[in-house]
């Protein structure tokens, strides 16, 4: 009996003692992280955003809630002081990572154990992440580029295409897969190094 009762696995998120402070705390922190790395990345105009890997890294170790909150934060300092305000509408797609991060990490395939799931994870969350971005990118800022990092992608497809709606899609695409896929492997990375006693255990870990 003793035998069986230990090789069931929990149906249900466990959380370490004192962890709602963690959970607090963890907030300004993946609003700082996604701001520097997204603010370099934006100065060097590189075809990659990695201002998520933040969300992602914490919405593993301390829930969903708090990505998001982490997430949609730093959206907002990031439009007050470096974007201009209009841009805090792209907090949204932070909240959507937050989700789909969840969703993958509640199944197990978040984990540098499994790189053939997390690999496929982060494909996943870019291809799927194209969605919001061109519909934020169409009806906010009337498909014109939007970041100077992709400009000339959307330039290179616009002069092929003539579409507007065409440049924005397959700009996103460009950058979207290549950059969530790096952004969940480093999320997963960190996350791995974080003490148990300070991070979920996922419902799936003995």
């Amino acid at each position: 009996m003793t035998s069986d009762m230990k090789s069931v696995k929990p149906t249900v998120v466990t959380k370490p003692a004192g962890f709602a402070i963690l959970q607090v705390v963890l907030i300004p922190v993946i609003a700082a992280l996604n701001y520097v790395t997204g603010v370099v990345i934006n100065l060097l105009k590189l075809p990659l955003f990695m201002d998520t890997w933040a969300t992602m890294f914490g919405t593993v170790v301390a829930g969903l809630w708090v990505g998001i909150a982490g997430g949609f934060l730093y959206n907002i300092v990031m439009a007050f002081t470096f974007w201009g305000l209009p841009a805090w509408v792209w907090g949204f797609i932070n909240v959507y990572i937050a989700l789909i991060t969840w969703v993958f990490w509640r199944i197990g395939w978040i984990s540098i154990k499994k790189p053939a799931q997390l690999i496929l994870a982060g494909i996943i969350v870019g291809v799927t992440n194209v969605i919001p971005v061109t519909l934020i990118n169409v009806f906010i800022f009337g498909a014109l580029p939007t970041y100077a990092g992709t400009s000339w992608i959307y330039a290179i497809i616009l002069n092929q295409t003539g579409s507007t709606i065409s440049a924005t899609i397959g700009s996103s695409i460009a950058a979207e897969i290549p950059d969530k896929l790096l952004s969940l492997i480093l999320a997963a990375v960190v996350a791995s190094r974080m003490p148990a006693r300070y991070s979920l255990r996922a419902p799936s870990s003995k």
